[in-house]
This record gives C-alpha cells, sequence and structure tokens, in this order.
C-alpha cells in the first residue's frame, strides 16, 4: 500500500472544529470529503470533497457515503463532529428543541460511526474513528439539558463503537473540549463577565481555541493502540471544584 493517498470523513467540517481539522489533515495529504450543510468555501484544494449533507438525516448520509464509497475503497480516518446547541430551562423545553439537539448529536453521530465502520471494516485496512464528546459528557451544564444528554450518550457509543468494531481493527476515540471559542458559544459574550470567569477559573488562564483541541484529535486519529477513551481538552477546567478554598 506504500504510496496510497490516505482518506478522511469530517462531519461539519465547513466551521469551527471541523474546519480546523479538515485543514489540519489535508496539510498531512489525506483525501478528506466533508460533510455538512455548508460547503467549505474558504478552501481551494483538490484533495477536498464536500458533500452537503444534514447529518441528522438517514438518507443524506446514506448517500453521502455512497459517494465516498464510488470514490474509494478504504476510510482511514473519521471525526465525527456536526453538532448543534441551544439554550433552554428544562422545564420550558419542548419536545422539538429536544429532537433537534439529538437527532444531530447523537442519532447523526450514530449513521456516521456506522457507515464510516462499515466502510472500514469492507476495506479491511482497520481505521481511527474519533467524536467530538464535549465535557458536558462529563459534567452536566444548567440550560442545555438536551446537549448533555447527547453528548454523554455519545461517549457511551464510543465506548460501544470501540468493543464492537475492535475486532476489526477500528479504534474508536472520542474527544472532550472544553469552553472553545466555536460558533456554538457565540451567544456567551451577552452574559456580563461569563468569558473572563472561566477564563479565570481554567487552570491555564484562557479559554480554549480551535488550535488547542487539533493536536489531540490528530493523535487520536493516528494512534494504532488506544480505543475507547475519551480525552479531555480543557485546559485543566474540569480539575475545578466548587469548594474550592481559593475561588
Amino acid at each position: 500500500m506504500t504510496g496510497t493517498i490516505k482518506t478522511a470523513v469530517v462531519t461539519g467540517g465547513s466551521r469551527g472544529i471541523g474546519l480546523g481539522v479538515v485543514k489540519a489533515l489535508l496539510d498531512q495529504n489525506f483525501k478528506v470529503f466533508s460533510l455538512s450543510r455548508n460547503v467549505c468555501e474558504d478552501i481551494n484544494n483538490d484533495r477536498l470533497v464536500s458533500i452537503k449533507c444534514d447529518v441528522a438525516n438517514e438518507a443524506n448520509q446514506l448517500d453521502a457515503f455512497k459517494q465516498i464509497r464510488e470514490t474509494t475503497s478504504r476510510l482511514d480516518a473519521c471525526f465525527i463532529n456536526a453538532g448543534v446547541c441551544g439554550v433552554s430551562p428544562l422545564l420550558e423545553m419542548d419536545t422539538d428543541e429536544w429532537d433537534r439537539v439529538l437527532s444531530t448529536n447523537l442519532t447523526g453521530a450514530f449513521y456516521s460511526l456506522r457507515e464510516a465502520g462499515r466502510l472500514m471494516r469492507d476495506s479491511t485496512c482497520g481505521g481511527n474513528i474519533v467524536a467530538c464528546c464535549s465535557l458536558s459528557s462529563f459534567k452536566p451544564e444548567n440550560m442545555i439539558v438536551h446537549y448533555n444528554a447527547s453528548k454523554a450518550g455519545l461517549r457511551m457509543l464510543v465506548e460501544s463503537g470501540a468493543r464492537e468494531l475492535g475486532p476489526y481493527n477500528i479504534r474508536v476515540n472520542g474527544i472532550a473540549p472544553g469552553l472553545t471559542k466555536t460558533d456554538l458559544i457565540a451567544g456567551t459574550e451577552s452574559i456580563p463577565g461569563y468569558l473572563e470567569r472561566v477564563a479565570k477559573r481554567t487552570p491555564l488562564g484562557r479559554i480554549g481555541e480551535v488550535a488547542d483541541i487539533i493536536p489531540s484529535i490528530l493523535h487520536l486519529l493516528s494512534d494504532s493502540w488506544v480505543s475507547g477513551q475519551v480525552l479531555i481538552a480543557d485546559g485543566g477546567l474540569s480539575l475545578v471544584t466548587p469548594t474550592d478554598p481559593l475561588e
């Protein structure tokens, strides 16, 4: 297989952490398929294939992976990243809002894991799958119960996938970023002092950037022995406790 171009799929690859991973994989000479509602308009690279896809729609994902199979017979890496959020008190949240987040963050991730796993199995080359789980998969945050639940479910999906896909030499891991400057936190700027408080509580003293998360994802997408793990990448924020006497 010497000289074979490695291939990768990134869901939600048109913005935020997903876009950062797309660019990093292109820099590593991967052929990258980006599955997103929007195309990667700011990248001009013939190794990038942007496929418009609503990951919450099973038919969309089946069609996207059909296009991928028509282009390549192997898949080396997959970053399951597409996600949405919203703010609503639990007692005021309606079913539509719950379904909107769960269908993308958890059900959509299941479709991606299943289809990527099938392609890796059929190629007999193995591969690495990484899902973006979030610190919220470990520690619930107020006003986003649907997001918390979806990410906790995704963490279990990672562990379950690692057990079932291991015999095919497929590794499945997760990355759990803390608060990171992406579109998902755009509304927090209007909360007086919020970002400053989080930065102060973070041992490394600032809010995470997309560039902070990329190296850990790339490592997990290349590791041949780690599987079923979720790596927290939060600048140490999860180490802080409410009863800390120095707060």
